[in-house]
């Protein structure tokens, strides 16, 4: 990615979007539609703060407009973290996982780098490539992109957890906000809400993408991450209907 999506207008990330290139995808998505939840919190916040009708509430706003504000900062990061993790991921998906797939002049150089890595490969003699010695390079193919996948899985589910964890802290935000801000524009912290509710749930399945990989490596940090994103949706949840009700 030579761009960031920060730096393109609407209509060229709608269109790319919408393209066949890799990214941005779903987890793009969520990270920007937090993002303009985030923005809806900040636009409240500024909307109420100087109004003399508002003022016991004056340096609420303003604390909530500078929490916000960095939130915003952070999720909009993260529609390009989700891309930069989803391309570690491709690459790790591509590594060879058998003999046929190196390259003949490339051969040396493998066997080379699996034996750095702490893999066992006996050395070939005047019999040449035997099948064992293929069998042994393969096996340590298989190994070396396993690992390879389970650990750019880990930080491709790490990006969107992170874009569910900023959302509800921007989410408790627009609850703090309800009733403590300009009422014309009260609407407006329900779709800031629901935008990042929505985040929050879009997101999740991203997290989840990605626990299979990593489960296969770590199944207890699988385990953690899955109950983490429950429970940051679950506490979602229980905002949104504290919101509802005031």
């Amino acid at each position: 990615m030579s761009r960031s999506f920060r730096d393109i207008s609407i209509e060229e990330y709608l269109k790319r979007l919408g393209s066949g290139a890799p990214t941005p995808g779903g987890g793009a998505a969520a990270a920007l539609m937090s993002a303009q939840g985030a923005a809806l919190i900040m636009m409240v916040a500024n909307h109420t703060i100087g109004k003399p009708k508002y003022a016991e509430f004056e340096e609420l706003n303003k604390d909530i407009l500078s929490e916000a504000e960095i939130l915003l900062g952070s999720l909009t990061e993260g529609i390009d973290n989700d891309a930069e993790a989803f391309g570690k991921v491709s690459a790790a998906y591509a590594l060879p996982r058998q003999f046929s797939d190196i390259q003949i002049d490339r051969v040396s150089a493998e066997i080379k780098r699996l034996r750095n890595e702490g893999h066992t490969i006996d050395d070939i003699d005047e019999e040449g490539m035997t099948a064992e010695i293929m069998d042994q390079i393969e096996e340590a193919l298989k190994a070396d992109r396993q690992a390879a996948i389970a650990s750019v899985s880990v930080l491709a589910a790490e990006a969107p957890l992170m874009v569910m964890e900023d959302s509800l802290a921007a989410l408790r935000l627009a609850a703090t906000l309800k009733g403590r801000s300009n009422k014309m524009l009260e609407s407006d912290i329900y779709v800031a809400a629901r935008c990042l509710d929505a985040g929050i749930r879009s997101a999740s399945y991203n997290v989840e993408a990605n626990l299979p990989a990593i489960a296969k490596a770590d199944p207890a940090l699988a385990s953690e991450m899955r109950q983490h994103a429950a429970g940051i949706i679950s506490d979602a949840a229980s905002v949104i209907e504290d919101i509802r009700k005031k």
